[in-house]
Parts: structure tokens; C-alpha cells; sequence
């Protein structure tokens, strides 16, 4: 296999380097996202350049297709080598990728931009503290967003790992095809309980979004991921010889994906998404399958990895950073300046990247190498 396209990473497992340009795309358009709805930009809903800022938050449904992939052939690739002792191990790998920034970025956030948090009396306090400790705090309207608000997805991964690397075997086994209607039969079916308890149209859009965004609500945006992760490890077959390298290849499922991309876009733009249910039981897969196709693109892409795709491979590498350095030093910002609008919006990247940079260089790597 061309090297170009595939590299080692520090945990042995085989890297698909043109996913690091998602990586970057998700981070930025949850970036814009939350520019656009503290900021003050001011953006007329009807220019067609407005919508990654006003729709940003689907950068997250992009991080849990591409993550559903990742961790599956890494705990894949650790089963088959360590059969009966691999979880821990797996874990513990996962662990030093998010806590320590997790953990920085937290305690920062906590003193440093919304020290009255800690002020709350004890009843209230301790159970943010310890769901955010136990990666639970999405799992509550009282605790989901309370310290450095884009956390709640951390701790929707950190449950996802769980879930996985105790079931890997049984998805192997399975198959993906069979893997991907059961995850999405279970993610239809959470969300639709939740609009028989929240209404759309009627229920408060926070509580809609909590209670949706919940294990197994988003097993369809993780098992698309995990479906051509399951592709991709058993290596036979018409679908995974359609992920390996090759401009063809490539150009179809680029194709297909900017068609469902495109699709969902149109439903989104048309539709009232809280207040529909068809929208809330069955939109996230369609848009989840819209990036899983863009992602089976990139790895079947062709190209290498040269000087001028450089810089988006680095935001992608740093993406961890950005998603959660820039949440608290844009509150901070509002805070503590008066900027507004596009000024806010340049000193924002600016810092997000820098700090991002710094912590991936002078932290992050440091405990991947452990």
C-alpha cells in the first residue's frame, strides 16, 4: 500500500492522513457556529455564505462519524492483538488523549472565566463537579454545559468508548451492514421517544437537544462510522475495495456524498428542525451518511499529503484544541473586552489557534507518547 496515504501512528494503528482534513472542518464550523450565536456578526439568513456559521453545530455530528471509524479500528486492531486483555489497555490510551487537556481547559475555565460557578451552594456544586469527573454531565439539564459548555460531547465519546470496546467483538462478528440497521433502529427509536415526551413544537428546543444527543440518540452518526471502519478491517468485498486509494473511487463517493449533503442542507433550510419530528427522528442520519460518504472519499483519495495541504493537516492534528479552547476563550472575550462581530472573530481564531498549538505541543503529544 502507497505510504502517502498510509502512515503509523504512536499506538501502531494504521492512519489515514485526508481525515485530518475533516477533523479541521468540524472544529471550524463549531467554531463559527458559536461566533455567530454570541458574537454579534449580524448575518442575514438568507446568504448562502452564512450557513456554516448559523448551522455550525453539525461540525459535532462530524466528529462522532469520524470517531465511531477511528476508535473502532483502533479497539479492532487491539482486540485482535491482545485478545483478552485489550480494554484496559485501550482505555487507558484514551484516556491520556482527552483528560489532560480536558482537565486544563476545565480547571481554567472554572477560575479563570466563570469562577462563580464554584460559588453555587455545595448541593448544586458537587454534582457538576463529579458528573464532569465521571464524564456524565451530559446527561442532565442541571450539569450538561456548565463548565466550558462543548464539553458535553467529550462526554458522549468517553461513553462511546465504553460501550465499544466492551462489544467490538459482537460488531466484528456481526458485520457492518447488520451492525449499521441495528445502531440506527436504536437511534430512531430513542429519538422518537423523546419527542413523545418533548413535543416538538411545544418542548423547550435545550431539553430537545440534550435528551436527543444522548446514547443511543447519536448510535447512527457513531455506527455509520463504525460501519466503514468494519469495511475497512475485513479488507474483501465490493464496499472495501471501494475505500482503497484511487481516483475513481474517490470521485464516486465524493459524488454521492455531496448529493446527501446537499439533501439534507435543502430539509434543513426548509424545516423547522425542533419542530418536526420527522426532522428529529430521521434528519441526523441522513446528514450522518452525507458525512460518512465524505469521509469514505478522503479515504479513498488518491492524493498525498503535500506542502500545501500542510496547514489543514495541522489544524486537523490540533482540532482536539480548537474544539475546546475556543468555547472559553470567546466567553472570556466578551467578558473582558468589547469586541463585537469580525473583530472579535479574527483576535477568536487567532488566540484558539495559538493556544491550540501550544497545548498540542507542549502537553498533548507529550501524553500520547506514554
Amino acid at each position: 500500500m502507497d505510504r502517502t496515504h498510509w502512515q503509523d501512528k504512536t499506538d501502531g494503528m494504521r492512519h489515514f492522513p485526508h481525515i485530518d482534513l475533516l477533523r479541521a472542518l468540524a472544529a471550524l464550523l463549531v467554531v463559527l457556529y458559536h461566533m455567530d450565536a454570541l458574537g454579534s456578526l449580524a448575518l442575514r439568513g438568507d446568504v448562502w455564505w452564512t450557513v456554516p456559521f448559523r448551522y455550525g453545530w453539525v461540525g459535532v455530528d462530524l466528529f462522532l462519524v469520524i470517531s465511531g471509524f477511528v476508535i473502532t479500528l483502533s479497539a479492532a486492531k487491539a482486540q485482535s492483538q491482545k485478545p483478552e486483555g485489550f480494554r484496559w489497555p485501550f482505555m487507558q490510551r484514551r484516556l491520556r488523549r482527552l483528560l489532560p487537556l480536558y482537565a486544563l481547559t476545565s480547571l481554567i475555565f472554572l477560575f479563570l472565566v466563570r469562577p462563580e460557578v464554584l460559588l453555587r451552594p455545595w448541593e448544586q456544586l458537587l454534582p457538576i463537579l463529579a458528573s464532569h469527573a465521571l464524564f456524565l454531565q451530559n446527561m442532565s439539564p442541571q450539569t450538561h454545559g456548565v463548565i466550558n459548555g462543548v464539553t458535553w460531547s467529550l462526554a458522549l465519546e468517553m461513553q462511546f468508548y465504553v460501550l465499544l470496546v466492551g462489544t467490538i467483538g459482537f460488531w466484528l462478528r456481526l458485520g457492518a451492514w447488520r451492525t449499521l440497521g441495528i445502531l440506527v433502529l436504536l437511534a430512531w427509536a430513542w429519538r422518537y421517544g423523546s419527542t413523545l415526551l418533548l413535543v416538538p413544537g411545544e418542548a423547550v428546543p435545550h431539553l430537545q437537544v440534550i435528551y436527543t444527543t444522548q446514547l443511543p440518540g447519536t448510535l447512527d452518526a457513531f455506527g455509520i462510522g463504525i460501519a466503514l471502519a468494519v469495511w475497512v478491517h475485513q479488507s474483501d468485498g465490493a464496499l472495501p475495495r471501494s475505500l482503497r486509494p484511487g481516483l475513481r473511487n474517490a470521485l464516486v463517493w465524493a459524488a454521492v456524498a455531496g448529493a446527501l449533503l446537499t439533501a439534507a442542507a435543502m430539509l434543513l433550510l426548509r424545516q423547522n428542525y425542533w419542530a418536526h419530528t420527522g426532522m428529529v427522528v430521521f434528519w441526523r442520519t441522513l446528514l450522518a451518511l452525507g458525512f460518512g460518504t465524505a469521509m469514505a472519499a478522503m479515504l479513498a483519495c488518491p492524493l498525498p499529503s503535500g506542502r500545501w495541504m500542510r496547514p489543514w493537516h495541522y489544524l486537523g492534528e490540533i482540532s482536539y484544541g480548537i474544539y475546546l479552547w475556543h468555547f472559553l476563550l470567546l466567553l472570556a472575550l466578551l467578558q473582558q473586552t468589547t469586541l463585537r462581530g469580525y473583530d472579535l472573530l479574527w483576535v477568536l481564531l487567532a488566540g484558539t489557534l495559538t493556544l491550540s498549538s501550544l497545548s498540542w505541543h507542549l502537553m498533548e503529544k507529550h501524553w500520547l507518547k506514554k
